[in-house]
């Protein structure tokens, strides 16, 4: 169909069926149930378009009311207009909580619809854009779209839709609660993004089971008159929390389910066997892997040489996923693509691939044959990169490390007897290298942020039962630097034979984020005015790692907040955090899928006679990098609902108990606290604070008492007890612990409280309370154990 043509232009009998709402049709609001924003002017909607579109790369609510020049107040009415016109087709949102004006950055909101009779070939779709534009999309980039989805889409050189998110997707499940009103029953979806939606039916006996604040499965649906609500299917919960929590993740993220069949035809179907043909043979070289004790799918290996000149040949081994996963159109690696990337649910993994490949085939399990891409780092005796060649390979490693394993090589001087000599000198000598690259990092000017992160430990009914601190050490930072190192080289090789690539892009931090950063660093006493260039910023970041823990994990939190989030993309930026002018991922194409369109990309550069015709088109692989960028947050915020709720069970049990915990952040109504020894989060109500009347003060971003003067800000200790848990919202409530409550007492008797410069906000009963904490150990570790018995 031509560029351009309107709706306008069809004939009455080829106009679409009723069931699909209109573009611009009141239905188009696909019957959400919105309120009229009440405090923004008459002329909001076009002010807030033409402030959004004067805004580079999109921006936040807030952004966007401060650039309307309106107050805090606003903050709803901004986001009810937002969502309203993300309905309409007017507005993207481009990543939670982001929204650009549809059109800017190459992107729009499209309608999908049955392709007209006489379409091109393979073509059964054409996509509605918010001018009337009707264009037709391209069969292999539909991300799994059907007729009657809100997607977000580019236009490629060819004129074609490619579809790089599903914005709405029409039958799939959602969870949420119901409402009785007057005019019948209205489903309030957990993602408030979704906006309230008509019931157009129940399941039996829904009257009779239903009771308030059950969660409900449901599809969404378009009846006859192209209203779109929702079909209840069944109440959830009833099941145990392994089965219920993982559900409701999947269906609230919209995650894929088991692989179809045909895909999984198609991976049991290809060869088993591995000829080494014209690849480069390396099976007789030491090779072997690093990876977790649990890990099933091997991706990545490393070998090492002398280099003739002086130096070392550093060889990374990547498992060969794109000889089974061809760039063909074919289910597996549609599906592939549509899934972008493999997701972690604690003890679960639902992979990119079919386990016959990520498990088996293309996994580097020790003394068997495998296909792998290399890519072979020369360094010289300064640890500079001074060559790299990539090559298509067979190897057999020889060893299988586990981390724990790899540490013990690394630390002890005596060699542990159970490993070849050989080996125990090429793992030292590779961590050695690895320890050298890091602090050439450090030297260009790379940051390295403070983080901990925590893991479960489920039962058998998927309550948690356990939580473990997970650390990083030299074994893990071995492994982190080669693949580092070699992501950066083919990046840099691609460009030097004048092919594409997809990049992982890292822009430089937000300024007025930055602002708030220096603002908490100066109630530390530190002086933050050197953040906003590169070395300024590390030179903060080392001088945290002189702080408490608490205020350490605080104040690299709030830098952490103020970082952009790294992307797919096709125009180089280079990537701020790791200091690297080109960087691309290269290592991980078991489980990432722009891993694998680099790797296609490799093979091409090679001149490989398979892959000539590999895509390389600028815009096609644009559309596949945003859809890979969307895909990966899509899987984050997955793991991170699922942490919610399983931190939310596991506090469920601890009602009473009282715990250690830092404050994150702090509002007029509340302050944000995670606890120190498992990393959970929950909210401490102003209401809680009941020894005096405390205020927001801006500048200290921090609750502070009108007469003890008593601060509560990022970064104060205080222990707080767990009050309340609403596992369905993954809400947890605390207040203060007993002890916290007398220190606040003292506080406020004695008009102290206010910390200095160079003191973390909390007060000076620091020692007091650390004191405390010393004596109670004890006593936590007597109930933990307890538990475990």
């Amino acid at each position: 169909m031509p560029k351009g043509q309107k709706r306008s232009n069809q004939s009455s009998s080829q106009r679409r069926q009723p069931s699909i709402p209109r573009r611009n049709d009141p239905s188009r609001s696909h019957g959400r149930m919105t309120r009229s924003p009440q405090s923004l002017p008459p002329d909001a909607t076009a002010r807030l378009l033409e402030a959004l579109a004067k805004i580079p790369g999109g921006a936040t609510g807030h952004q966007i009311a401060a650039a309307m020049s309106l107050g805090p107040s606003a903050g709803r009415d901004i986001a009810q207009t937002l969502r309203q016109l993300v309905e309409q087709g007017q507005v993207l949102e481009v990543r939670p909580g982001r929204y650009q004006v549809s059109g800017s950055g190459g992107e729009y909101s499209v309608l999908l619809e049955p392709a007209l009779p006489g379409a091109a070939h393979g073509v059964v779709m054409q996509a509605t854009f918010p001018d009337g534009r009707i264009l037709p999309v391209h069969p292999r980039h539909s991300l799994g779209s059907k007729a009657g989805d809100v997607c977000q889409a580019m236009i490629g050189e060819d004129d074609f839709v490619l579809i790089t998110r599903v914005i709405r997707r029409t039958g799939r499940e959602v969870v949420g609660t119901v409402n009785f009103r007057p005019q019948g029953l209205v489903f309030v979806p957990d993602n408030r993004r979704e906006g309230e939606m008509p019931v157009l039916g129940t399941f039996s006996d829904f009257h009779n089971r239903y009771q308030a604040g059950d969660r409900v499965l449901g599809a969404i649906e378009v009846d006859p008159s192209g209203r779109t609500g929702v079909t209840l299917s069944r109440i959830l919960g009833k099941d145990s929390p392994e089965i219920t929590d993982f559900t409701y993740v999947c269906v609230t993220h919209d995650l894929p389910d088991a692989h179809p069949r045909e895909v999984e035809e198609q991976a049991a179907a290809v060869p088993k066997d591995f000829p080494p043909g014209e690849r480069e043979d390396l099976r007789e070289k030491l090779v072997f892997t690093i990876d977790p004790v649990t890990a099933k799918d091997f991706d990545d290996a490393i070998s090492l040489e002398r280099r003739p000149e002086g130096g070392w040949i550093v060889g990374v081994h990547i498992a060969d996923v794109s000889h089974y996963v061809r760039d063909d159109g074919t289910p597996l690696d549609t599906e592939a693509a549509c899934r972008g990337t493999s997701i972690y649910l604690i003890n679960r993994v639902i992979p990119m691939l079919p386990e016959v490949l990520s498990n088996g085939l293309c996994s580097l399990v020790p003394n068997e044959d495998r296909y792998t891409l290399s890519v072979f780092l020369e360094i010289d005796q300064h640890l500079k990169l001074v060559g790299k060649r990539c090559s298509e390979s067979i190897i057999r490693s020889r060893h299988r490390l586990t981390y724990e394993q790899a540490l013990e090589i690394l630390e002890k001087k005596d060699a542990p007897g159970q490993w070849p000599k050989d080996l125990v000198d090429t793992v030292r000598t590779v961590g050695d290298i690895a320890q050298g690259l890091r602090k050439g990092r450090e030297r260009a000017g790379a940051l390295n942020l403070y983080s901990v992160e925590h893991r479960f430990t489920l039962d058998v009914n998927g309550m948690p039962v356990e939580v473990s601190q997970e650390t990083s050490d030299v074994s893990h930072q071995l492994i982190e630097e080669c693949m580092l190192l070699a992501n950066r080289a083919v990046a840099e090789w691609l460009e030097s034979k004048g092919f594409p690539c997809v990049y992982r892009i890292h822009a430089k931090p937000d300024e007025d984020r930055l602002g708030q950063f220096v603002q908490i660093l100066e109630a530390y006493g530190i002086d933050g005015t050197n953040v906003f260039e590169r070395f300024g910023l590390q030179a903060i970041l080392k001088r945290l790692d002189q702080e408490p823990r608490a205020a350490k994990l605080v104040l690299n939190f709030m830098c952490l907040r103020s970082f952009k989030k790294a992307v797919y993309a096709v125009e180089n930026i280079g990537h701020y955090a790791l200091a690297f002018e080109s960087y691309a991922h290269f290592t991980s194409p078991i489980r990432r899928y722009p891993d694998l369109l680099v790797h296609r990309l490799v093979k091409r550069a090679l001149g490989l006679r398979d892959y000539k015709s590999v895509e390389m088109r600028p815009s096609y692989l644009d559309a596949l990098a945003k859809q890979s960028s969307y895909l990966e947050q899509r899987a984050e915020l997955a793991e991170r609902t699922l942490h919610a709720r399983k931190s939310a069970r596991y506090l469920s049990l601890r009602i009473g108990e009282t715990f250690p915990g830092v404050v994150t952040g702090a509002t007029g109504g509340a302050l944000f606290v995670q606890m120190m020894e498992t990393g959970m989060e929950g909210m401490l109500p102003v209401r809680e604070l009941t020894d005096d009347y405390y205020e927001y003060d801006n500048e200290r971003m921090a609750l502070v008492g009108s007469r003890s003067g008593r601060v509560f800000g990022p970064g104060a200790e205080i222990d707080i007890r767990v009050i309340s848990v609403d596992i369905e919202r993954a809400d947890v409530t605390f207040g203060l612990a007993p002890d916290e409550i007398d220190l606040n007492s003292k506080a406020s008797a004695s008009g102290g409280g206010r910390h200095s410069k160079g003191a973390p906000p909390g007060g000076k009963h620091q020692a007091e309370r650390e004191d405390k904490r010393k004596r109670k150990e004890g006593v936590r570790s007597e109930r933990k154990a307890k538990r475990r018995r």
